[in-house]
């Protein structure tokens, strides 16, 4: 009984670490954001820094891995049409990534903001190039 259980345990989390394997190869290169079979935004990502667009709103932000499956999303800079539909003055805050599932060609991805663990993104990002 005692060697089931470990075995079962043994592989859940081989399970886990293969789900999440992978991840670097979506370190770099162009990307859909894909909410409900509609794209949202396209991405682009070099090692360090990452350029979105939403419709006319372009966001530039910086990328620091924090292990293979987790990023952050530091705020550099907008365009106008980002400011014009930005509410108010507050300062944007980072945004914590968490890869949780990795397909062949996309990963499910949950977000969050460092300043609000309440809020709560997920989608699937694919890479197209």
């Amino acid at each position: 009984m005692e060697k089931m259980v470990l075995l079962i345990i043994s592989l859940w989390i081989t399970g886990i670490a293969f789900s999440q394997s992978g991840c670097e190869k979506f370190k770099t290169g162009k990307f859909h954001n894909v909410e409900n079979g509609s794209v949202k935004s396209k991405i682009e990502r070099n090692d360090s820094i990452q350029i979105e667009q939403h419709g006319n709103i372009f966001v530039k932000l910086k990328i620091e891995w924090m292990d293979e499956c987790s990023y952050r999303l530091i705020f550099i800079e907008g365009n106008e049409a980002w400011r014009k539909s930005k509410l108010g003055d507050r300062s944007t805050p980072d945004l914590i990534v968490r890869i949780t599932d990795v397909r062949e060609n996309s990963y499910l991805q949950e977000a969050k903001f460092a300043d609000d663990m309440e809020f709560k993104y997920k989608s699937t990002i694919v890479k197209i190039e």
